[in-house]
């Protein structure tokens, strides 16, 4: 059974690495590292589906429509957050700026935004001394054993089930981000500036300082 990957962020691009090429359909991706990468392992990289049976998007930087959904058997999205909690857009920068659940998620892709039923997760303890960096990096390693078990399984065409999202939980649009990313420090209690700054500090972009208004650059395509 052939797959095809839609594909977006450092992990998209890792991704490359751990499938048998034989078991992909074509490639989606806006990104020309991952293409390059694609093309390199004798990958299609193409703007319309291949006839694969199945799909998996790995940070892919786009919702795919409902005719889109429509031509796979089952699609599948593995998301850097613990839904239902990090539903949008940088789940980890809420999960220590709000005191959220922290983790990664794989789904079961529709139009809602982040809101398939789920398949499989692991949450990530986020500690009191954890940046947004630090948590950034133990969250890409349960990512990375999520598709490990799950990739095999989805290729093979395996049934795969899954359970509905509880409710509650959370949703981050971009512009949340961005008004976070804008926040005055001087307005702020210190320990929310504290977390804040925490959960804005990326290597090279420290916290709530002019160096870091703008979104970290591992993040850029984050969803």
């Amino acid at each position: 059974m052939r797959v095809d990957l839609f594909l977006g962020s450092d992990i998209g691009l890792w991704t490359i690495s751990e499938v048998d090429p034989s078991a992909v359909g074509v490639v989606f991706t806006e990104d020309d590292e991952i293409s390059a990468r694609a093309s390199d392992r004798g990958l299609g990289v193409a703007q319309h589906p291949s006839g694969a049976q199945r799909a998996l998007s790995v940070h892919y930087p786009r919702i795919l429509s409902d005719e889109l959904l429509a031509r796979y058997e089952g699609a599948w999205n593995l998301h850097p957050g613990f839904l239902p909690w990090g539903r949008g857009h940088f789940p980890l920068v809420w999960a220590i700026a709000n005191s959220e659940p922290a983790g990664a998620t794989l789904h079961e892709m529709t139009t809602q935004l982040d809101g398939g039923p789920i398949v499989d997760q692991t949450e990530v303890v986020v500690g009191p001394d954890d940046t947004g960096g630090s948590l950034h990096s133990r969250i890409r390693e349960v990512e990375r054993d999520l598709f490990r078990i799950w990739w095999p399984r989805i290729a093979a065409g395996e049934q795969i089930a899954a359970r509905p999202q509880p409710p509650g939980g959370s949703y981050h649009d971009r512009a949340a981000f961005e008004r976070l990313m804008a926040i005055d420090p001087d307005a702020l209690a210190p320990e929310d500036l504290d977390r804040i700054g925490r959960a804005l500090t990326f290597p090279g972009k420290p916290g709530l300082t002019p160096e870091a208004r703008s979104a970290p650059d591992s993040m850029s395509k984050e969803s």
